[in-house]
């Protein structure tokens, strides 16, 4: 695996019996077999300094690092920005595609090779970027892997959010006080959209690519156009913070790493 080690400023903080420094289990294993163990761990949006100490502990010492790829035979995001803490020689790096069926059947012949991987006791990582909590594939994954090896222990490290990292590089708050956030994939909930901007103080628009148009021309309309943000390919080297919404209108960009926060009060 190329790329530099960054060996941390920090000691990782002391591993025990389900003491401080573990993270958040999600399943236990059961009783009368060598149980493996797969984090799933958040990298965040893009920037690799932005994967926290306990995230970047928990990809140094597995056995097997878990990198999803949209499809099969693509580079994986998630590895790209973790991969200085991968050491090849020493740990199996395995691609897990997104099945092309994303029901429940789907996604467990797609952890099937994640069971096979850990039987024998192994402790495996699963790289997200972002939050696994917030819209990712590991909470699919941890769903099959709960009936297909409910021997595996699954946990979870926390990770910085695209939402949170692009109100950072765009210098703004969420909210503060009382005021209430509101989070909308925006190619799903077009309709709710006025609804929502009246209704929330802030309201962040992910996955807006396929419908910028649509959703600059309703921001234009509700006179909100210029309370918002778009922020595309947050901690990446090619990001992009724009202020000006309108000017992206002729020719909108259709990325997928791109998001709008819109905020009606405050700084």
């Amino acid at each position: 695996m190329s790329g530099r080690y960054y060996p941390s400023p920090h000691p990782p903080p002391p591993r025990g019996p389900r003491g401080e420094g573990e993270s958040t289990p999600l399943s236990a294993p059961g009783r009368g077999r060598a149980s493996g163990t797969l984090i799933g761990v958040g990298v965040g949006p893009g920037d690799p300094e932005l994967i926290t100490l306990k995230g970047a502990e928990a990809i140094r010492s597995a056995d097997v690092i878990f990198a999803p790829t949209r499809r099969a035979g693509q580079t994986s995001d998630a590895l790209r920005i973790a991969e200085w803490l991968v050491d090849a020689a020493r740990q199996q790096v395995v691609c897990i595609p997104f099945p092309d069926e994303a029901n429940d059947d789907g996604w467990r012949q797609a952890c099937d090779a994640i069971a096979a991987a850990l039987d024998g006791g192994q402790r495996g990582v699963f790289l997200v970027e972002g939050d696994p909590s917030l819209y990712s594939s590991f909470g699919h994954v941890a769903k099959a892997l709960a009936g297909l090896a409910p021997w595996l222990r699954v946990e979870v490290v926390a990770g910085v959010s695209s939402l949170s990292a692009a109100a950072a590089a765009a210098g703004m708050g969420l909210a503060d006080g009382g005021e209430r956030v509101a989070i909308l994939p925006a190619n799903h909930s077009l309709d709710a959209l006025e609804e929502t901007l009246r209704a929330f103080e802030s309201v962040v628009l992910i996955k807006v690519g396929p419908v910028l148009r649509e959703v600059i021309e309703q921001l234009d309309r509700l006179g909100l156009v210029d309370k918002a943000i778009y922020v595309r390919r947050c901690g990446r080297p090619d990001q992009q913070v724009v202020h000006d919404l309108r000017s992206l209108a002729s020719k909108p960009p259709r990325d997928y790493f791109a998001l709008i926060i819109v905020r009606r009060s405050g700084a």
